[in-house]
């Protein structure tokens, strides 16, 4: 057998052992012992079962305890003050700044200018498309920044 099946098997007899016999024994004095073995004079027997019930339950915590001056609620409200908040309202403005950046591709193309071209055309319409797409994707990120600046300014505000 494996070391895992001696274990095994020690726990189980160990749970299953119903009793302990435990002497109670008396001297001549009067002077009383507890012992395992039996007793060599006056003495009585006494059977000791392990507890069926489970451990003592560990009792609630009396109260809260208190947060500090510079706990974690203070520390949030102060990042969302100093960092959050204005870090977010950057990145609106950067985005915003960015798009407007970008330029019309369709009108500097090179040596194929719009003018150049017949109408119609399909690199015209092409990078039509290209622009309003990119200033779909543009307000969509937009959107996005102003929703966690307003997710943010909600949480402050609740702190």
């Amino acid at each position: 057998m494996n070391p895992i099946r001696y274990a095994v098997c020690a726990l189980a007899l160990g749970c299953l052992a119903p009793a302990w016999a435990i002497n109670k024994c008396t001297d001549a004095n009067g002077k009383v012992s507890f012992q395992d073995a039996l007793c060599a004079g006056e003495g009585e027997k006494i059977e000791v079962r392990p507890s069926t019930r489970g451990a003592t339950p560990v009792p609630p915590a009396t109260a809260p305890v208190a947060e500090g001056a510079f706990g974690p609620t203070w520390q949030r409200k102060n990042y969302l003050q100093t960092q959050g908040i204005p870090q977010a309202r950057t990145a609106i403005e950067r985005n915003q700044r960015d798009c407007t950046a970008q330029p019309n591709t369709a009108a500097t193309a090179g040596p194929l200018r719009r003018g150049n071209l017949p109408s119609g055309n399909q690199f015209v319409q092409e990078g039509a498309e290209k622009t309003a797409d990119d200033k779909a994707a543009c307000e969509a990120r937009t959107e996005s920044l102003r929703e966690q600046l307003r997710a943010l300014e909600r949480e402050f505000a609740d702190l």
